[in-house]
């Protein structure tokens, strides 16, 4: 019986000794026993812990009475949320309602994300297609459909997949031509930006200062146009550099080569040669990519990438508007030369050497000046 007893009152003392994270209540409410420098999410309270060391307290847990937060111990405690608000808590002066930190905001969709929605939808069909030619190609095509498919398109790149078009078509996607650049906050036109990659991707780049069908796809089909509206103010206007400096690529000037023309020329570029040179990235990948950070050196890697250097810039600017052997080149340059200079523009193989260089000049200057405008932009 004795024995039993003994048992007992031993029984009873432990219960009495509340150990570290046993219930604890005290007036103000429930909480578990921890040390106080543990009790980083509410505030301890004396008493509640007896038979525990000095260090042990009542940690309790409590919402500010008007749910804008929670009970810290103030004098401990930093407070996430903001500023501390006083008369919300139970306990002493130092326990003060902390309100809750407020959410981040949710980041507003940038202006591309629907259009890289869009092509990586198409991209799904181009892979669901199947067909001879690979998925990125089809949604090159897909761009450039409507308006790049022209019996001149075709001449010089190839016709588009009608089958593939079509399958689009009936999947319901609506043709999306527009959507604004992340840097110049300006209407880029798909088709033709789609148009230039689809020639870069197929043609690549050739080498030294030569030029081939993809350069007529892109830049140097813009720069053909251009040379026939700087003969049509020539009067005018007679300094080609000038001419240039003043017209090329800027959202001033109304131009044929303008700056969404050039923006689609780059991107084109950069985008085509990446996807040519590495056939397993996704096309929608690549333009999410672009719009994500890549536009911010868009022009040093264009620049860079097609010309390497001022001189080749203005020597390959040169090769353009001259003569290549290429029929279908040959003959659209002059096409293109006469829209804007008329049936009887003077041909650039016939200007004077100083006319020729001072052009060429002004185009090579007037790219190294926005890829400066660039890197002093965003510091790359």
């Amino acid at each position: 019986m004795l024995f039993h007893r003994l048992c007992t009152l031993f029984i009873f003392q432990g219960l009495a000794l509340a150990g570290i994270g046993d219930i604890c209540r005290s007036s103000v409410g429930s909480g578990t026993c921890k040390t106080v420098t543990s009790c980083t999410t509410g505030f301890a309270v004396d008493g509640a812990c007896p038979n525990d060391p000095g260090t042990v307290k009542c940690c309790i847990q409590a919402a500010c009475t008007d749910n804008s937060g929670q009970c810290l111990d103030s004098s401990r405690l930093t407070c996430a949320g903001g500023t501390f608000k006083t008369g919300l808590c139970p306990g002493g002066a130092n326990v003060k309602c902390c309100p809750k930190a407020a959410a981040p905001p949710t980041p507003a969709p940038k202006p591309t994300d629907a259009f890289v929605a869009y092509i990586r939808r198409v991209h799904t069909l181009a892979t669901q297609y199947g067909g001879t030619r690979p998925a990125n190609q089809l949604v090159m095509e897909w761009l450039r459909h409507i308006e790049y498919n022209t019996f001149q398109w075709q001449q010089l790149i190839g016709g588009v997949d009608d089958g593939f078009t079509a399958y689009v078509e009936a999947a319901g996607v609506t043709f999306i031509d527009n959507f604004l650049d992340p840097e110049y906050g300006i209407e880029v036109k798909a088709s033709h930006l789609g148009a230039t990659m689809n020639g870069v991707f197929l043609q690549g780049q050739p080498s030294g200062t030569s030029t081939n069908r993809a350069d007529v796809t892109g830049w140097g089909g813009d720069w053909m146009t251009f040379y026939g509206e700087w003969r049509r103010d020539v009067d005018t206007q007679p300094d080609g550099r000038q001419y240039c400096l003043t017209n090329m690529a800027n959202n001033v000037t109304p131009s044929t080569f303008k700056l969404r023309d050039l923006i689609e020329d780059a991107d084109g570029f950069n985008i085509g040669m990446r996807l040519r040179a590495n056939p397993s990235l996704n096309i929608a990948d690549e333009f999410e990519r672009n719009f994500a950070s890549g536009y911010k050196s868009r022009m040093k890697n264009f620049v860079e990438g097609r010309f390497g250097t001022r001189a080749n810039a203005q020597a390959i600017a040169r090769t353009m508007l001259l003569p290549v052997g290429d029929v279908v080149v040959d003959a659209g340059r002059v096409l293109l030369f006469q829209q804007q200079g008329g049936t009887l523009v003077k041909l650039f193989f016939f200007l004077s050497e100083a006319e020729k260089n001072s052009l060429t000049q002004g185009f090579a200057d007037r790219l190294y000046q926005i890829v400066d405008t660039e890197k002093k932009q965003f510091g790359t």
